[in-house]
Protein backbone atom coordinates (compact mmCIF):
# COMPACT_ATOMS: atom_id res chain seq x y z
CA UNK A 1 0.00 0.00 0.00
CA UNK A 2 1.28 3.50 -0.86
CA UNK A 3 2.36 5.99 1.79
CA UNK A 4 -0.49 8.29 0.74
CA UNK A 5 -3.05 5.51 1.27
CA UNK A 6 -1.64 4.72 4.72
CA UNK A 7 -2.10 8.35 5.78
CA UNK A 8 -5.81 8.12 4.94
CA UNK A 9 -6.34 4.84 6.83
CA UNK A 10 -8.68 4.78 9.80
CA UNK A 11 -7.91 2.50 12.71
CA UNK A 12 -10.85 0.19 13.30
CA UNK A 13 -12.09 1.84 16.56
CA UNK A 14 -11.95 5.23 14.84
CA UNK A 15 -13.71 3.87 11.76
CA UNK A 16 -16.43 2.26 13.88
CA UNK A 17 -17.07 5.48 15.82
CA UNK A 18 -17.29 7.52 12.63
CA UNK A 19 -19.50 4.93 10.95
CA UNK A 20 -21.94 4.93 13.86
CA UNK A 21 -22.01 8.73 13.96
CA UNK A 22 -22.88 8.91 10.25
CA UNK A 23 -25.29 5.99 10.14
CA UNK A 24 -27.32 6.68 13.29
CA UNK A 25 -29.16 9.71 11.83
CA UNK A 26 -29.92 7.68 8.69
CA UNK A 27 -31.21 4.75 10.78
CA UNK A 28 -33.41 7.09 12.80
CA UNK A 29 -34.73 8.90 9.73
CA UNK A 30 -35.62 5.64 7.97
CA UNK A 31 -36.95 3.83 11.05
CA UNK A 32 -34.26 1.10 11.04
CA UNK A 33 -33.59 -0.41 14.47
CA UNK A 34 -30.39 -2.38 13.86
CA UNK A 35 -26.99 -1.11 12.74
CA UNK A 36 -25.12 -2.93 9.97
CA UNK A 37 -22.63 -5.58 11.13
CA UNK A 38 -19.17 -4.00 11.19
CA UNK A 39 -16.26 -6.24 12.19
CA UNK A 40 -12.49 -6.60 12.09
CA UNK A 41 -11.39 -10.24 12.20
CA UNK A 42 -8.21 -11.98 11.03
CA UNK A 43 -6.89 -8.77 9.51
CA UNK A 44 -10.02 -8.06 7.45
CA UNK A 45 -12.52 -5.23 7.87
CA UNK A 46 -16.07 -6.16 6.89
CA UNK A 47 -19.42 -4.33 6.74
CA UNK A 48 -22.64 -6.24 5.97
CA UNK A 49 -26.24 -5.04 5.81
CA UNK A 50 -29.47 -6.58 4.47
CA UNK A 51 -31.52 -4.93 1.71
CA UNK A 52 -35.11 -5.12 0.56
CA UNK A 53 -33.95 -6.27 -2.86
CA UNK A 54 -31.32 -5.69 -5.52
CA UNK A 55 -32.30 -4.91 -9.10
CA UNK A 56 -30.43 -3.73 -12.18
CA UNK A 57 -31.21 -0.06 -11.56
CA UNK A 58 -29.81 -0.22 -8.03
CA UNK A 59 -26.62 -1.86 -9.29
CA UNK A 60 -26.08 1.00 -11.76
CA UNK A 61 -26.75 3.54 -9.01
CA UNK A 62 -24.36 1.66 -6.70
CA UNK A 63 -21.62 1.85 -9.33
CA UNK A 64 -22.12 5.62 -9.53
CA UNK A 65 -21.94 5.92 -5.74
CA UNK A 66 -18.74 3.87 -5.52
CA UNK A 67 -17.10 5.71 -8.44
CA UNK A 68 -17.51 8.97 -6.56
CA UNK A 69 -14.99 7.64 -4.01
CA UNK A 70 -13.01 4.87 -5.72
CA UNK A 71 -10.88 5.75 -8.74
CA UNK A 72 -10.05 2.42 -10.40
CA UNK A 73 -13.05 0.12 -10.13
CA UNK A 74 -13.45 -3.13 -12.02
CA UNK A 75 -16.07 -5.85 -12.23
CA UNK A 76 -14.67 -8.83 -10.34
CA UNK A 77 -17.72 -11.11 -10.65
CA UNK A 78 -20.87 -10.74 -12.72
CA UNK A 79 -23.31 -13.58 -12.20
CA UNK A 80 -27.07 -13.70 -11.60
CA UNK A 81 -27.61 -12.81 -7.96
CA UNK A 82 -23.89 -12.31 -7.22
CA UNK A 83 -22.04 -9.18 -8.39
CA UNK A 84 -18.68 -8.02 -7.07
CA UNK A 85 -16.82 -4.76 -7.77
CA UNK A 86 -13.19 -4.34 -6.69
CA UNK A 87 -10.85 -1.40 -6.33
CA UNK A 88 -7.57 -1.94 -8.20
CA UNK A 89 -5.74 0.76 -6.25
CA UNK A 90 -4.21 4.05 -7.41
CA UNK A 91 -1.38 2.38 -9.32
CA UNK A 92 -2.72 -0.23 -11.73
CA UNK A 93 0.73 -1.30 -12.89
CA UNK A 94 2.60 -1.65 -9.61
CA UNK A 95 4.51 -4.95 -9.60
CA UNK A 96 3.87 -5.54 -5.91
CA UNK A 97 0.11 -4.98 -6.12
CA UNK A 98 -1.90 -7.83 -4.63
CA UNK A 99 -5.07 -9.03 -6.35
CA UNK A 100 -6.73 -9.23 -2.94
CA UNK A 101 -5.61 -5.89 -1.57
CA UNK A 102 -8.37 -3.60 -2.88
CA UNK A 103 -11.73 -3.11 -1.26
CA UNK A 104 -14.58 -5.26 -2.57
CA UNK A 105 -18.27 -4.47 -2.85
CA UNK A 106 -20.53 -7.53 -3.08
CA UNK A 107 -24.23 -7.50 -3.99
CA UNK A 108 -25.84 -10.82 -3.16
CA UNK A 109 -29.43 -11.71 -4.06
CA UNK A 110 -29.20 -15.47 -4.60
CA UNK A 111 -31.82 -16.10 -1.92
CA UNK A 112 -34.75 -14.00 -0.72
CA UNK A 113 -32.43 -12.43 1.90
CA UNK A 114 -30.51 -9.90 -0.23
CA UNK A 115 -27.45 -8.23 1.27
CA UNK A 116 -24.55 -5.90 0.53
CA UNK A 117 -21.04 -6.70 1.77
CA UNK A 118 -18.08 -4.32 1.88
CA UNK A 119 -14.73 -5.86 2.78
CA UNK A 120 -10.99 -5.36 2.51
CA UNK A 121 -7.77 -6.64 3.99
CA UNK A 122 -6.58 -4.14 6.60
CA UNK A 123 -8.22 -0.87 7.56
CA UNK A 124 -10.61 1.26 5.56
CA UNK A 125 -9.62 4.62 4.15
CA UNK A 126 -11.81 7.71 4.55
CA UNK A 127 -13.02 7.44 0.96
CA UNK A 128 -13.88 3.77 1.38
CA UNK A 129 -15.84 4.45 4.55
CA UNK A 130 -17.81 7.20 2.80
CA UNK A 131 -18.56 4.86 -0.09
CA UNK A 132 -19.96 2.31 2.38
CA UNK A 133 -22.13 4.93 4.13
CA UNK A 134 -23.55 6.18 0.85
CA UNK A 135 -24.27 2.66 -0.32
CA UNK A 136 -26.27 2.08 2.85
CA UNK A 137 -28.21 5.29 2.18
CA UNK A 138 -28.86 4.19 -1.42
CA UNK A 139 -30.22 0.77 -0.45
CA UNK A 140 -32.37 2.19 2.35
CA UNK A 141 -34.32 5.05 0.72
CA UNK A 142 -36.87 7.17 2.53
CA UNK A 143 -40.27 5.56 2.89
CA UNK A 144 -43.48 7.17 1.66
CA UNK A 145 -44.38 8.08 5.22
CA UNK A 146 -41.23 10.18 5.53
CA UNK A 147 -41.17 13.87 4.70
CA UNK A 148 -39.49 14.28 1.30
CA UNK A 149 -39.30 18.03 1.85
CA UNK A 150 -36.90 17.55 4.74
CA UNK A 151 -34.63 15.30 2.72
CA UNK A 152 -34.69 17.71 -0.23
CA UNK A 153 -33.83 20.61 2.07
CA UNK A 154 -30.76 18.65 3.23
CA UNK A 155 -29.75 18.37 -0.42
CA UNK A 156 -30.00 22.13 -0.97
CA UNK A 157 -33.29 21.95 -2.86
CA UNK A 158 -36.33 24.19 -2.33
CA UNK A 159 -39.91 22.94 -2.41
CA UNK A 160 -42.67 25.41 -3.26
CA UNK A 161 -46.18 24.38 -2.26
CA UNK A 162 -49.20 26.18 -3.68
CA UNK A 163 -52.92 25.56 -3.58
CA UNK A 164 -54.98 25.96 -6.72
CA UNK A 165 -55.66 29.65 -7.24
CA UNK A 166 -59.34 30.54 -6.98
CA UNK A 167 -60.86 31.41 -10.35
CA UNK A 168 -62.79 34.59 -10.84
CA UNK A 169 -66.55 34.31 -11.18
CA UNK A 170 -67.51 33.31 -14.71
CA UNK A 171 -63.92 32.48 -15.65
CA UNK A 172 -63.65 29.47 -17.95
CA UNK A 173 -61.46 26.47 -17.16
CA UNK A 174 -58.41 26.79 -19.40
CA UNK A 175 -58.75 30.52 -19.95
CA UNK A 176 -55.48 32.35 -20.52
CA UNK A 177 -55.39 34.46 -17.38
CA UNK A 178 -51.85 34.01 -16.15
CA UNK A 179 -51.08 37.68 -16.60
CA UNK A 180 -54.21 38.73 -14.75
CA UNK A 181 -53.74 36.46 -11.75
CA UNK A 182 -49.95 36.40 -11.46
CA UNK A 183 -48.77 39.63 -13.06
CA UNK A 184 -46.98 37.78 -15.86
CA UNK A 185 -47.35 40.32 -18.66
CA UNK A 186 -47.24 39.50 -22.37
CA UNK A 187 -46.15 36.15 -23.87
CA UNK A 188 -49.66 35.15 -24.97
CA UNK A 189 -48.41 32.43 -27.33
CA UNK A 190 -46.02 31.01 -24.73
CA UNK A 191 -48.81 30.92 -22.14
CA UNK A 192 -51.04 29.07 -24.59
CA UNK A 193 -48.34 26.43 -25.20
CA UNK A 194 -47.77 25.93 -21.47
CA UNK A 195 -51.49 25.66 -20.84
CA UNK A 196 -51.87 22.95 -23.52
CA UNK A 197 -48.60 21.09 -22.94
CA UNK A 198 -48.22 21.23 -19.15
CA UNK A 199 -51.06 22.64 -17.05
CA UNK A 200 -54.11 20.97 -18.60
CA UNK A 201 -52.46 17.53 -19.02
CA UNK A 202 -51.55 17.59 -15.32
CA UNK A 203 -55.08 18.59 -14.31
CA UNK A 204 -57.11 16.51 -16.79
CA UNK A 205 -55.02 13.51 -17.93
CA UNK A 206 -58.13 11.42 -18.65
CA UNK A 207 -59.29 13.87 -21.33
CA UNK A 208 -55.94 13.83 -23.13
CA UNK A 209 -55.85 10.05 -23.04
CA UNK A 210 -59.39 9.83 -24.33
CA UNK A 211 -58.65 12.08 -27.29
CA UNK A 212 -55.52 10.04 -28.12
CA UNK A 213 -57.48 6.76 -28.02
CA UNK A 214 -60.20 8.23 -30.22
CA UNK A 215 -57.75 9.50 -32.84
CA UNK A 216 -54.78 7.13 -32.79
CA UNK A 217 -56.04 4.11 -30.89
CA UNK A 218 -53.32 4.47 -28.27
CA UNK A 219 -52.60 6.55 -25.18
CA UNK A 220 -48.86 6.65 -25.84
CA UNK A 221 -47.49 10.17 -26.00
CA UNK A 222 -50.79 11.79 -25.02
CA UNK A 223 -49.39 13.33 -21.84
CA UNK A 224 -46.00 15.11 -21.94
CA UNK A 225 -43.61 13.79 -19.29
CA UNK A 226 -40.83 16.34 -19.66
CA UNK A 227 -40.83 19.91 -20.97
CA UNK A 228 -37.95 22.26 -21.71
CA UNK A 229 -38.27 26.02 -21.22
CA UNK A 230 -35.80 27.79 -23.52
CA UNK A 231 -34.95 31.47 -23.61
CA UNK A 232 -32.46 34.16 -22.52
CA UNK A 233 -32.08 35.09 -18.84
CA UNK A 234 -34.85 37.14 -17.29
CA UNK A 235 -37.72 36.15 -19.59
CA UNK A 236 -39.73 34.34 -16.90
CA UNK A 237 -38.86 30.64 -17.17
CA UNK A 238 -38.57 30.13 -13.41
CA UNK A 239 -41.58 32.32 -12.70
CA UNK A 240 -43.63 30.29 -15.15
CA UNK A 241 -42.66 27.04 -13.44
CA UNK A 242 -44.00 28.45 -10.17
CA UNK A 243 -47.18 29.54 -11.95
CA UNK A 244 -47.66 25.99 -13.23
CA UNK A 245 -47.38 24.75 -9.65
CA UNK A 246 -49.91 27.33 -8.45
CA UNK A 247 -52.36 26.50 -11.25
CA UNK A 248 -52.19 22.76 -10.64
CA UNK A 249 -51.72 22.75 -6.86
CA UNK A 250 -48.76 20.37 -7.29
CA UNK A 251 -45.53 20.86 -5.25
CA UNK A 252 -42.65 22.36 -7.23
CA UNK A 253 -39.20 20.93 -6.45
CA UNK A 254 -36.77 23.63 -7.55
CA UNK A 255 -33.28 22.28 -8.30
CA UNK A 256 -30.65 25.00 -8.93
CA UNK A 257 -28.05 22.94 -10.79
CA UNK A 258 -25.16 25.32 -10.09
CA UNK A 259 -25.75 25.01 -6.34
CA UNK A 260 -25.81 21.23 -6.51
CA UNK A 261 -22.52 21.13 -8.40
CA UNK A 262 -20.71 23.49 -6.04
CA UNK A 263 -22.18 22.21 -2.78
CA UNK A 264 -21.59 18.54 -3.48
CA UNK A 265 -18.35 18.56 -5.44
CA UNK A 266 -17.25 14.94 -5.88
CA UNK A 267 -20.68 13.58 -4.86
CA UNK A 268 -22.87 15.41 -7.37
CA UNK A 269 -24.03 12.30 -9.26
CA UNK A 270 -25.29 10.45 -6.20
CA UNK A 271 -26.93 13.58 -4.80
CA UNK A 272 -28.67 14.18 -8.11
CA UNK A 273 -30.02 10.63 -7.84
CA UNK A 274 -31.05 11.28 -4.22
CA UNK A 275 -33.00 14.39 -5.30
CA UNK A 276 -35.01 12.41 -7.86
CA UNK A 277 -35.62 9.62 -5.33
CA UNK A 278 -36.85 12.05 -2.66
CA UNK A 279 -39.04 13.96 -5.14
CA UNK A 280 -40.59 10.67 -6.25
CA UNK A 281 -42.02 10.24 -2.74
CA UNK A 282 -44.64 12.86 -3.59
CA UNK A 283 -47.79 11.48 -5.19
CA UNK A 284 -47.67 14.39 -7.63
CA UNK A 285 -44.70 16.65 -8.22
CA UNK A 286 -43.09 19.06 -10.68
CA UNK A 287 -39.29 18.72 -10.74
CA UNK A 288 -37.77 21.93 -12.08
CA UNK A 289 -34.12 21.77 -13.19
CA UNK A 290 -32.89 25.34 -13.58
CA UNK A 291 -29.91 26.22 -15.81
CA UNK A 292 -29.66 22.62 -16.94
CA UNK A 293 -27.12 23.57 -19.63
CA UNK A 294 -24.52 24.08 -16.87
CA UNK A 295 -24.17 20.29 -16.49
CA UNK A 296 -25.50 18.88 -19.73
CA UNK A 297 -23.50 20.48 -22.50
CA UNK A 298 -22.76 18.45 -25.60
CA UNK A 299 -20.45 15.48 -25.02
CA UNK A 300 -19.05 16.10 -28.50
CA UNK A 301 -17.26 19.17 -27.16
CA UNK A 302 -15.60 17.31 -24.30
CA UNK A 303 -16.78 16.82 -20.75
CA UNK A 304 -15.25 16.21 -17.35
CA UNK A 305 -15.72 12.66 -16.09
CA UNK A 306 -17.64 13.88 -13.03
CA UNK A 307 -20.03 15.84 -15.26
CA UNK A 308 -20.43 12.81 -17.52
CA UNK A 309 -21.50 10.73 -14.51
CA UNK A 310 -24.03 13.37 -13.46
CA UNK A 311 -25.49 13.45 -16.96
CA UNK A 312 -25.72 9.65 -17.03
CA UNK A 313 -27.62 9.65 -13.73
CA UNK A 314 -29.86 12.48 -14.94
CA UNK A 315 -30.82 10.61 -18.12
CA UNK A 316 -31.70 7.42 -16.25
CA UNK A 317 -33.61 9.23 -13.52
CA UNK A 318 -35.68 11.29 -15.97
CA UNK A 319 -36.65 8.07 -17.76
CA UNK A 320 -37.79 6.45 -14.52
CA UNK A 321 -39.20 9.55 -12.86
CA UNK A 322 -41.55 10.55 -15.66
CA UNK A 323 -43.46 7.26 -15.77
CA UNK A 324 -46.27 8.21 -13.36
CA UNK A 325 -49.32 10.44 -13.74
CA UNK A 326 -49.07 13.84 -12.12
CA UNK A 327 -45.29 13.86 -12.42
CA UNK A 328 -43.36 16.03 -14.85
CA UNK A 329 -39.78 17.22 -15.25
CA UNK A 330 -39.27 20.78 -16.45
CA UNK A 331 -35.82 21.91 -17.53
CA UNK A 332 -34.78 25.51 -18.12
CA UNK A 333 -31.95 26.54 -20.42
CA UNK A 334 -30.65 29.65 -22.10
CA UNK A 335 -29.57 27.63 -25.16
CA UNK A 336 -31.30 24.36 -26.07
CA UNK A 337 -28.86 23.86 -28.96
CA UNK A 338 -25.99 23.49 -26.47
CA UNK A 339 -27.58 20.58 -24.60
CA UNK A 340 -26.41 17.02 -24.98
CA UNK A 341 -28.48 15.31 -27.68
CA UNK A 342 -29.46 12.41 -25.45
CA UNK A 343 -30.82 14.79 -22.83
CA UNK A 344 -32.60 16.94 -25.42
CA UNK A 345 -34.38 13.83 -26.71
CA UNK A 346 -35.91 13.24 -23.25
CA UNK A 347 -38.08 16.35 -23.52
CA UNK A 348 -41.46 15.85 -25.18
CA UNK A 349 -41.90 19.53 -25.88
CA UNK A 350 -39.69 22.62 -26.06
CA UNK A 351 -41.38 25.92 -25.20
CA UNK A 352 -39.60 29.13 -26.23
CA UNK A 353 -39.49 32.26 -24.09
CA UNK A 354 -38.25 34.99 -26.47
CA UNK A 355 -37.45 38.53 -25.48
CA UNK A 356 -40.70 40.52 -25.22
CA UNK A 357 -41.89 42.36 -28.33
CA UNK A 358 -42.89 46.03 -28.45
CA UNK A 359 -46.44 45.53 -27.17
CA UNK A 360 -45.28 43.13 -24.43
CA UNK A 361 -42.62 45.56 -23.26
CA UNK A 362 -45.26 48.28 -23.05
CA UNK A 363 -47.49 45.94 -21.01
CA UNK A 364 -44.64 45.20 -18.60
CA UNK A 365 -43.84 48.92 -18.19
CA UNK A 366 -47.52 49.58 -17.50
CA UNK A 367 -47.51 46.96 -14.77
CA UNK A 368 -44.51 48.38 -12.91
CA UNK A 369 -45.04 52.07 -13.73
CA UNK A 370 -48.81 52.26 -13.77
CA UNK A 371 -48.90 56.01 -13.15
CA UNK A 372 -47.34 56.83 -16.53
CA UNK A 373 -49.56 57.85 -19.45
CA UNK A 374 -49.72 55.82 -22.68
CA UNK A 375 -47.70 58.45 -24.55
CA UNK A 376 -44.98 58.15 -21.87
CA UNK A 377 -44.94 54.35 -21.94
CA UNK A 378 -44.52 54.04 -25.73
CA UNK A 379 -41.01 55.59 -25.98
CA UNK A 380 -39.86 53.43 -23.06
CA UNK A 381 -41.05 50.31 -24.87
CA UNK A 382 -39.28 51.40 -28.08
CA UNK A 383 -36.04 52.10 -26.20
CA UNK A 384 -35.84 48.65 -24.58
CA UNK A 385 -35.69 46.32 -27.57
CA UNK A 386 -32.88 44.13 -26.19
CA UNK A 387 -34.21 43.92 -22.63
CA UNK A 388 -36.05 41.10 -20.89
CA UNK A 389 -39.08 41.37 -18.65
CA UNK A 390 -36.85 41.10 -15.59
CA UNK A 391 -34.65 43.91 -16.93
CA UNK A 392 -37.71 46.13 -17.26
CA UNK A 393 -38.86 45.25 -13.74
CA UNK A 394 -35.37 46.10 -12.46
CA UNK A 395 -35.47 49.45 -14.28
CA UNK A 396 -38.80 50.41 -12.72
CA UNK A 397 -37.77 49.35 -9.22
CA UNK A 398 -34.44 51.18 -9.56
CA UNK A 399 -36.30 54.31 -10.68
CA UNK A 400 -38.48 54.09 -7.54
CA UNK A 401 -35.44 53.81 -5.27
CA UNK A 402 -33.59 56.68 -6.95
CA UNK A 403 -36.68 58.89 -6.81
CA UNK A 404 -37.31 58.02 -3.13
CA UNK A 405 -33.73 59.06 -2.34
CA UNK A 406 -34.24 62.38 -4.14
CA UNK A 407 -37.45 63.04 -2.21
CA UNK A 408 -35.68 62.39 1.09
CA UNK A 409 -32.71 64.60 0.23
CA UNK A 410 -34.90 67.47 -0.98
CA UNK A 411 -37.54 67.13 1.75
CA UNK A 412 -40.36 66.88 -0.78
CA UNK A 413 -43.79 65.24 -0.49
CA UNK A 414 -44.23 61.70 -1.76
CA UNK A 415 -45.10 61.45 -5.47
CA UNK A 416 -44.32 58.92 -8.27
CA UNK A 417 -41.18 59.19 -10.41
CA UNK A 418 -41.39 61.19 -13.65
CA UNK A 419 -41.25 59.53 -17.07
CA UNK A 420 -37.88 61.15 -17.81
CA UNK A 421 -36.22 59.21 -14.97
CA UNK A 422 -37.50 55.92 -16.39
CA UNK A 423 -36.27 56.90 -19.84
CA UNK A 424 -32.79 57.82 -18.53
CA UNK A 425 -32.39 54.47 -16.73
CA UNK A 426 -33.83 52.50 -19.69
CA UNK A 427 -31.38 54.04 -22.17
CA UNK A 428 -28.47 53.29 -19.82
CA UNK A 429 -29.59 49.69 -19.42
CA UNK A 430 -30.06 49.21 -23.17
CA UNK A 431 -26.58 50.65 -23.82
CA UNK A 432 -25.13 48.28 -21.24
CA UNK A 433 -26.65 45.29 -23.07
CA UNK A 434 -25.35 46.50 -26.43
CA UNK A 435 -21.81 46.56 -25.05
CA UNK A 436 -21.81 42.80 -24.38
Amino acid sequence: MSEEARKNELEFPQARAQLEAELDPILSERGISQRPAFTYEKGETRLVFPTGGIDRGLIFDAMAVIKNHIENLRIHTLEPGYIVFQDLGPNLYASNRSAFEGIRFKFVSITSASRVEVSRRGNLSQDELQAAVNLFRLFHPLEKSSDPGQRLAELGVKVYRAENTARAEGEREGAINIGKRYGFAGYKRTKQEILEAVILPLKHPEVFRGVARATRGTEEGSIPRAALFEGPPGVGKTTMARIVAAETGIPLVYVPIENILSKYYGESAQNMAAIFDAAALYDQVILFLDEIDSLAGSREEGMFEATRRILSVLLRKIDGFDSRDGVITIGATNRASDLDRALLSRFDTIISFPLPDLNERATIFRRYAGHLAAEEIEPLARSSEKLSGRNIQDICEFAERRWARALIQEGRAICPPPAELYREITLAKEAQHESF
